[in-house]
């Protein structure tokens, strides 16, 4: 990290997740890594990048929309990792702050196909 950032840049982010973790006590908490934000190719400056791992239903929802957020899958790779799940990703601001936030959810099972309605010519359920 370059050492010419202002104060603001560098301690900003520490203050957005006080406030957040203030307003929102309910709220589930993520990894939070304090780093350089990235969206497009372009830095948007030091910020924060919200890590959650099979997030209770609606948690990463509810990042997404406290962060400002319009599509908490605008920035989501259709291609699962090697373990498995998606990786959902968006990016918003919050305080003027940058945010990436990152879940990492199981993929749905695809739905078995009815090989037994298929064999009888029946249409499938």
């Amino acid at each position: 990290m370059p050492h010419n950032r202002s104060m603001r840049e560098l301690l900003g982010p520490v203050a957005a997740v006080a406030l957040i973790a203030q307003l929102n006590p309910d709220l589930p908490a993520p990894g939070i890594e304090f780093a350089a934000i990235f969206r497009d190719g372009v830095e948007y400056g030091i910020g924060l990048r919200l890590h959650m791992h099979q997030p209770p239903e609606g948690a990463y929802e509810r990042w997404a929309h406290l962060i400002g957020s319009d599509d908490p899958d605008s920035h989501t790779n259709p291609a699962t990792t090697d373990q498995g799940n998606l990786c959902r990703r968006t990016f918003g601001s919050y305080a003027d702050i940058p945010v990436e936030a990152v879940a990492y959810v199981p993929q749905p099972a695809p739905r078995a196909v009815n090989h037994w309605a298929l064999a009888l010519g029946e249409p499938a359920a």
